[in-house]
């Protein structure tokens, strides 16, 4: 196999805000606030996506519960949830937060509720 030194092409440096191109990073500069803004996206896709955690409480010998949280969850806007276990490579597809929640016997606790 041949050694290869590079390209013809330049070098692209992806999220490189302004500030970094003028302390001497290559590339083309851009303004802070290029792209779309969380408005843009919320009229996009019909809502912004809401962030959830699945919290499991386990009973203990002295009568008070233990919680611990076992997965991780992402909303969309149409309903349709998604989940990542915390200790387990377990990911999720369901039809709500709220399934998600039943079938993983789970109390859903939603996250981030001040931000919007």
């Amino acid at each position: 196999m041949e050694h290869f030194n590079g390209s013809d092409h330049s070098t692209v440096y992806h999220g490189t805000s302004s500030s970094e191109a003028a302390n001497g990073s290559e590339g083309d500069t851009f303004p802070e606030n290029a792209g779309p803004t969380r408005e843009d996206v919320r009229a996009l896709a019909g809502g912004l996506p809401r962030v959830f955690a699945l919290v499991q409480e386990f009973g203990d010998h002295d009568g008070e519960g233990i919680a611990e949280v076992v997965a991780y969850g992402l909303a969309l806007p149409g309903g349709e949830a998604a989940t990542v276990g915390v200790t387990a490579r377990g990911f999720g597809s369901w039809r709500s937060a709220d399934s998600a929640a039943y079938r993983l016997h789970s109390d859903l606790v939603w996250l981030g509720e001040t931000d919007r």
